[in-house]
């Protein structure tokens, strides 16, 4: 009887040893892709993710951290940092993430000769994209005047932010920062680093408004396969297709947010010479393996169309972004390498 009951225990102690051995295979098997999704920086943020951690787990941090961005620099917040700047006359102290993303964003600006600003928030609120969804449900699009447009303009521009390193300050003299071009992409920076601090060999993407940042190749071993959208056909409709197994895509395009008047298209994408909607390119999708680039090159891209093709060719791709332009006549221009991510079997 004793001798019967050891072996009973036996078995089922071994059973649950290699139920154990396989929950845990299970946990971590490549190709168990966990979707979620939340709504975030005014669009919807979807994580697909396979990891050894639990993928709730580890969504939920990342869409926590998107969240306490939003919060944090949000202009139209009144208890982000940026409205506390956009409405203050003198320096403003501020902490080191702050300083940090500011400053790259100015230094972006730079780069790109101004064709991305982090300072039109005037200009964007005069436009009304800043409380688009609002205006879209009511239809009450206009178009600024000459006059408006010229005295926001003159209260718009990086130049215009001071930085005092020294003692963590920033000043605005007067302009008012708006981080949408390079937001997300920092956002989905964090989420790739918080993704690897849970587990480094997790593998899938976060998908934020026309930007992807891939956290593996698809089943740990092949590319994620993008579209591209046409920016003149239905959703759904790509104009080339792109094959990541890492970093990141962005896409900038005049078909996002848009109102027409006297059929002219209105889209949010200012050009900062002009202060009107850009109107040299209808899209433009960079790649690049920081996000932060791939998100900011791309709305420069976009300003700086095809009457600066040559510029943004020969630039861009020494701060490792790869350009495909679409002209407003659907020309697809292509920086040297942009090709290779469109082989399949790269």
């Amino acid at each position: 009887m004793i001798l019967n009951k050891i072996v009973v225990f036996s078995v089922i102690v071994f059973f649950i040893i290699i139920a154990a051995i396989y929950l845990l295979f299970v946990s971590g098997k490549t190709g168990q892709y966990s979707d979620f999704e939340d709504y975030i920086f005014g669009t919807y943020v979807r994580i697909r993710i396979s990891s050894k951690v639990n993928p709730s787990t580890i969504s939920k941090a990342i869409f926590a951290e998107m969240k306490r961005l939003e919060k944090k620099f949000d202009p139209y917040i009144e208890s982000s940092i940026i409205y506390k700047l956009n409405h203050s006359e003198d320096w403003v102290e501020v902490d080191d993430e702050t300083l940090s993303v500011i400053d790259l964003a100015l230094k972006i600006a730079r780069d790109t000769e101004g064709a991305f600003d982090p300072a039109l928030g005037r200009l964007i609120q005069l436009w009304g994209f800043s409380k688009f969804t609002e205006r879209e449900a009511t239809g009450t699009f206009t178009v600024p005047s000459a006059r408006e447009i010229a005295e926001a303009a003159s209260n718009s521009g990086y130049q215009k932010i001071a930085i005092d390193y020294v003692n963590k300050k920033i000043k605005t003299n007067g302009a008012w920062i708006d981080l949408g071009g390079i937001l997300k992409g920092y956002a989905l920076r964090r989420a790739y680093q918080i993704a690897k601090e849970f587990d480094k060999s997790c593998h899938g993407f976060v998908e934020t408004g026309g930007q992807i940042m891939i956290l593996g190749p698809k089943y740990n071993k092949t590319n994620w396969v993008i579209g591209v959208r046409d920016p003149r056909g239905q959703p759904g409709e790509n104009i080339t297709i792109v094959y990541l197994s890492e970093g990141s895509v962005a896409t900038s395009g005049d078909y996002e947010r848009f109102f027409i008047v006297d059929n002219v298209r209105y889209h949010h994408i200012l050009d900062p010479r002009t202060g009107y909607p850009s109107n040299k390119a209808i899209s433009a999708t960079v790649i690049s393996s920081d996000p932060v680039i791939a998100d900011a090159f791309s709305t420069a891209a976009f300003v700086l169309g095809e009457d600066r093709w040559l510029f943004t060719r020969t630039v861009f791709p020494k701060y490792g972004a790869e350009v495909l332009l679409v002209t407003p006549k659907k020309q697809l221009l292509r920086t040297d390498n942009f090709r290779i991510y469109e082989m399949s079997d790269r």
